[in-house]
């Protein structure tokens, strides 16, 4: 796929999936809103969701966006990293992605007005697409 094609893809409202390591061992998979700037994915969570804790303890985490209709997929591995304050513009670009717009800024301001939100940015060592 050429990196075009992935922007293209990767621009698409699909859903990603993230995969975390459990502390049992074993993946955990959780479906997220995302977005990606060419070089980083960015989603959000909260404290309390086991996903948080999960890459709190281990930050080698997966990604894979899958386009169903044009049967291409993108795959990202790296190590999380975790933002908890002033996050707001990173996170406007993921809910403009997916709500209507005139539901944007009323989005975004429940996302940075909650205190246990947080913003995880992958920043891929390796990229897989086909």
């Amino acid at each position: 796929m050429t990196s075009e094609e992935m922007n293209t893809l990767l621009s698409k409202a699909n859903n990603a999936i993230v995969g975390v390591n459990r502390a049992e061992g074993g993946p955990q998979l959780t479906t997220v809103w995302y977005s990606w700037d060419g070089t980083a994915f960015y989603f959000t969570t909260t404290k309390d969701r086991v996903k948080y804790l999960n890459i709190k303890r281990d930050p080698s985490i997966s990604l894979i966006v899958d386009d169903f209709d044009m049967h291409k997929y993108v795959a990202a591995y790296g190590r999380a990293e975790i933002i908890e304050h002033n996050f707001g513009e990173l996170v406007r670009s993921i809910i403009k992605k997916y709500a209507p717009a005139e539901q944007v800024e009323m989005r975004v301001k429940a996302v940075t007005d909650d205190p246990s939100r947080v913003l995880v940015v992958l920043h891929p060592d390796k990229i897989v697409s086909n």
